[in-house]
């Protein structure tokens, strides 16, 4: 099942489109739940990068009103990058004092090596022990994989060690690798404004969309064909 919500309200429509989800039928009360943005970069959300703290706004809502108490964000932006001043610059802190919500930068997170297949992969702890991961990329596109939203949103799940490596193994299998070792509980998807040219943003394409859904390469497929047509010449 996948839900698609338009509106101008961000968080009205992210809560919205949550509420007419299937989410209910896999989430409980008494989970613990990490929301995974993607703040790649510390820039603002309308430059199309980064995931609007807006839209994280009404999931902590949703999430409240359906009676969960443990939330916390985790991220760990790109290489090279400062995932505290991404939070900062992208509007996470005052979020996180507003409603209580602890920010966890997985940068200096301990990390577990998993195996899947022929890949063996560190993860960060914080994204293994939480019980539901609320996966919540921007839709836009990317350099090397045409697209990145829900399946390459875990990369930031990695240490950044790992995250250089998976660049000379070709990202697409390591990324599906990882994808079978973090669960995913929920996918929401922010389609504000992403860049759909290039994954640092700059030229953003507003369509006032947030796409919801529980599987992420059901998702990420619905998705690729938005991006597709937006691409394909009249």
């Amino acid at each position: 099942m996948i839900v698609v919500a338009y509106g101008k309200d961000i968080v009205q429509n992210t809560y919205g489109a949550l509420a007419s989800s299937d989410i209910g039928f896999y989430l409980d009360a008494n989970f613990a739940v990490a929301i995974k943005p993607n703040l790649v970069v510390p820039r603002p959300a309308s430059d199309g990068a980064t995931t609007h703290p807006e839209v994280v706004k009404g999931i902590i809502l949703f999430l409240r009103d359906f009676g969960v108490k443990s939330i916390k964000i985790i991220e760990s932006s790109w290489v090279g990058d400062s995932t505290k001043k991404a939070y900062i610059k992208c509007g996470y802190e005052e979020l996180s004092r507003k409603y209580d919500v602890p920010l966890i930068d997985l940068k200096s997170d301990s990390c577990t090596k998993l195996k899947h297949g022929d890949y063996s992969i560190s993860v960060c702890n914080e994204a293994l022990k939480t019980d539901f991961l609320i996966n919540v990329p921007v839709l836009k596109a990317h350099c090397q994989t045409g697209l990145t939203c829900c399946m390459k949103n875990l990369k930031g799940c990695i240490p950044d060690s790992e995250k250089r490596r998976f660049h000379t193994l070709g990202i697409h299998k390591p990324v599906a690798a990882l994808n079978k070792l973090i669960t995913t509980g929920y996918c929401v998807v922010d389609d504000i404004c992403g860049d759909l040219s290039f994954e640092e943003g700059g030229n953003p394409v507003e369509a006032d969309r947030i796409i919801a859904g529980r599987n992420p390469l059901t998702v990420d497929s619905y998705c690729a064909e938005l991006i597709f047509l937006w691409r394909k010449p009249c």
